[in-house]
Formats: structure tokens, sequence, C-alpha cells
């Protein structure tokens, strides 16, 4: 994982706690990726995409993007700055 990838999951991290008690590797892994692509970064091209358009992705990670959808330029944006710090 390099240093924008562990920005990120640290950020997943952070955000996801705040919702759920426990947290779920599938669930951070979802919300990593997700601001991964929004910073053109994701190690799956066009992942919200891929996640959200065709009905057969599994339910659960699409019930993830639509939670952190509002989310997503803020985390981007604290990814960056964890990524610089």
């Amino acid at each position: 994982m390099d240093a924008l990838e562990k920005a990120a999951d640290q950020v997943a991290r952070d955000f996801l706690s705040g919702t759920y008690r426990k947290l779920r590797d599938f669930d951070v892994t979802v919300t990593r990726n997700a601001i991964l692509d929004c910073l053109h970064s994701s190690p799956e091209r066009d992942f919200i995409a891929k996640i959200c358009g065709h009905p057969g992705n599994h339910p659960e990670a699409r019930r993830i993007v639509d939670k952190i959808a509002p989310h997503l330029v803020t985390l981007a944006g604290r990814t960056l700055q964890e990524y610089r710090a």
C-alpha cells in the first residue's frame, strides 16, 4: 500500500468509526477505494461507477457508497492533507 492509499485508509477508518460500532474490512475497503477514485488513484479504474452502475454488484457496497457520497469531497480533501503531512 502506498502513502496515498494509507492516508485514504486512515481517513476511511476515522469516518466509519463515527458511523459503525465495529469496522468491517469490507466497509473500509469500499470507502478507501471510493475516496481514491475521487482522486483518480483507485486500484480499480472507475470504482464508484462499477459498484453503483450494475444491479448485480454487492448491495452492501452500493449502500456504503450511497452513505459516503455526500462526504466524498471532504474525505478526499482530508486524505490529501494526511498524505501531505
